[in-house]
């Protein structure tokens, strides 16, 4: 992949520690938020009109809660910051 002049691959958007932190923290909370309202019927439905591709609130939580994690991990590979 081209990477260019300023190190990340192309099409990236470099994020300094702290964004990428604050990022990972945001996604983490709406993982929890989604994990909290699944099940209920109007967060479902609120789901399914605003976030198609998703099965459910179930679904949308675990995809936040793994990009969150994946974040995570980029952070910890590229900074040395690693959370728990």
């Amino acid at each position: 992949m081209p990477v260019p002049g300023n190190g990340t691959p192309a099409g990236s958007v470099p994020l300094d520690a702290l964004e990428a932190e604050e990022i990972a923290g945001l996604l983490a909370a709406a993982a929890a938020v989604t994990g909290s309202l699944a099940g209920q019927p109007d967060a479902e439905a609120a789901c399914a009109d605003a976030v198609p591709g998703y099965d459910g609130m179930d679904d949308l939580h675990v995809a936040l809660a793994l990009a969150a994690a994946g974040l995570d991990d980029a952070i910890a590979e590229h900074t040395g910051i690693l959370h728990p």
